[in-house]
């Protein structure tokens, strides 16, 4: 599937690689036309994994979970895995467009709150990166994502020539709808990208490259927006810590 080896984290299997890895992975499976999706994650991902069995067995058959969040990156730097690197969602998805005018790949974008929200982004990457075939943008319904239906994203993925599929709604949601969309679709490599579709349009503010590599990243967007960010980092991040220290300890101990 892919050659990169992997780390258990919380029993999450997180691959340890980095950005321009990953896009030559990707880049691979286009060309193989292998279809396979993509985890983005991050800590609080790995905490949704816990107590959700359906959410952990779909990274356990993802191409490639990679490490979105800087904590993970340095856990899998101190296990010994010095060149594994941030695979941040929005930087993921500028980079594939790019190198996509040159190798040609297709794009389709599912996501945003809107049907104008999500065109407005074809727009953008459009005029960003100039000879880009984006063949598609729909907006979710925001009904059912485990019993997915959306009907009308199926057809286009099956009528058309679709190489990336970026899924922008957040975790689990579009973790549901890539395992479902694999085995109904034709679609090589589809990835979920949680609020990159909002960060590239500026609907919601980035952090500073130094609270991005401090991984301090949750505490800018809970600042951002705490009426619905705060109360889950509060939870999320101490649960992740002493998660790990359980599991160092009953590693330590065998």
């Amino acid at each position: 599937m892919n050659s990169q080896p992997g780390i258990n984290i919380l029993d999450i299997t997180i691959h340890t690689t980095c950005l321009n890895r990953t896009i030559q992975t990707i880049s691979r499976w286009i060309y193989n036309n292998q279809q396979h999706y993509v985890c983005v994650r991050d800590v609080h991902g790995i905490i949704r994994c816990q107590k959700d069995p359906f959410l952990r067995n779909i990274h356990q058959h993802s191409g490639l979970t990679v490490p979105d969040g800087m904590p993970l990156v340095w856990i899998g730097r101190m296990m010994g895995y010095n060149q594994m690197g941030r695979v941040y969602g929005p930087d993921l998805m500028k980079l594939l467009c790019q190198i996509s005018v040159k190798k040609g790949f297709t794009h389709c974008l599912y996501g945003g709150k809107t049907i104008a929200q999500v065109q407005a982004l074809k727009k953008f990457l459009e005029k960003e990166y100039k000879g880009i075939q984006i063949n598609g943008a729909f907006c979710p319904p925001f009904s059912s994502f485990v019993t997915f239906d959306d009907n009308q994203l199926l057809s286009h993925l099956n009528s058309n020539k679709i190489d990336i599929l970026w899924i922008g709604v957040g975790t689990p949601r579009q973790e549901y709808i890539m395992a479902h969309l694999k085995k109904h679709t034709h679609t090589n490599v589809i990835i979920g990208v949680g609020a990159a579709f909002d960060i590239l349009l500026n609907i919601q503010p980035d952090a500073p490259d130094w609270i991005k590599f401090a991984g301090l990243q949750w505490l800018f967007r809970a600042l951002q927006n705490p009426k619905r960010l705060g109360k889950r980092y509060l939870k999320v991040v101490p649960s992740f810590i002493l998660l790990i220290l359980r599991q160092w300890l009953r590693t330590k101990g065998k």
